[in-house]
């Protein structure tokens, strides 16, 4: 991912969320499988290991699973994951959740809370591109901005890069 590549977020509708999943044959994982997003017991290898066991294609869903007010999701860049620096995410979440993601790229994942990072609570996910096209954006995503108009940090968009489901 470089900087030129903005991602952008997008929440789907509880209908939206449904045609979506009806209309593709996504794979569904959850990140660390039964360990869940949190620190991990052994170290920084723990979520390599886990992505390395899969071949993540655009449109498979990732759930998030953990204890809110525990951890979060924040997105970086490859800059900021290798540093674990997330005082500029572009984006966090601090609920559990589902994310599906709508282009062929790498995304770089982490836990903001202190420490969390530095003890291997961080995921680079590469999405290779599938063979069923991409869903089209919900029809509420009109009043989002061009992707080339959104700043880097931002909460929730209605545009193409991972869809909240």
């Amino acid at each position: 991912m470089n900087n030129g590549n903005v991602m952008v977020f997008a929440v789907a509708v509880a209908a939206a969320a449904s045609m979506v999943l009806q209309t593709t044959e996504a794979a569904e994982y959850v990140v660390g499988d039964d360990l869940g997003w949190t620190v991990p017991p052994n170290g920084s290898a723990t979520y390599v290991e886990w992505a390395s066991k899969y071949n993540f294609l655009v449109n498979d869903i990732l759930d998030f699973k953990f204890a809110q007010g525990e951890q979060d999701v924040t997105l970086v860049t490859k800059e900021n994951f290798e540093i674990c620096n997330s005082t500029d995410p572009l984006f966090q979440l601090q609920k559990p959740a589902s994310f599906q993601f709508l282009s062929a790229d790498t995304f770089y994942i982490i836990c903001s809370f202190a420490g969390h990072c530095a003890q291997g609570q961080k995921v680079a996910v590469t999405f290779a591109p599938s063979a069923s096209p991409s869903p089209s954006p919900s029809p509420s995503s009109a009043d989002a901005p061009p992707a080339a108009s959104l700043p880097l940090k931002f909460v929730l968009s209605r545009k193409v890069g991972f869809r909240k489901v």
